[in-house]
């Protein structure tokens, strides 16, 4: 069994060779398409799924989605394949919407972190001065 065929329990296994993967990943995004043309439709709809659900290969999850037809991705996706082909005509804007998705919940995160400090110290300065004053 080749590297590329093997698998743990947690991880599924790459769905072409390792070194054409490898290719893959270090191409840029037209010639990273080309690549993909090659393969049969099968294989590149199951590699569109690898990459497209590990978040640091997902753009090169759309990019090879984007070669392939909607029956075939939904075939090997089930209904998470219509979502993938939408996303795969448009794939810098399809990125961008996540991008401002990311930074939307980073800025609400990070503003309410920020307010928890502050509200935690004055709830305990509170129980505090209960108790001293009850005490």
């Amino acid at each position: 069994m080749s590297p590329a065929q093997s698998h743990s329990l947690n991880e599924q296994a790459i769905p072409i060779p390792e070194n054409l993967f490898g290719q893959l990943t270090s191409s840029e995004p037209q010639e990273a398409i080309e690549i993909a043309k090659q393969l049969p439709l099968q294989n590149r709809a199951r590699l569109a799924a690898f990459c497209y659900g590990r978040r640091h290969l997902n753009h090169l999850g759309l990019l090879i989605a984007s070669t392939c037809d909607r029956m075939t991705l939904k075939r090997t996706m089930g209904t998470a394949g219509e979502v993938v082909f939408r996303q795969s005509r448009d794939v810098e804007k399809t990125l961008a919407a996540e991008r401002g998705k990311r930074s939307d919940s980073n800025k609400i995160t990070l503003a309410t972190a920020a307010n928890v400090v502050p509200l935690r110290s004055a709830i305990e300065t509170d129980i505090d001065e209960d108790q001293s004053n009850a005490g």
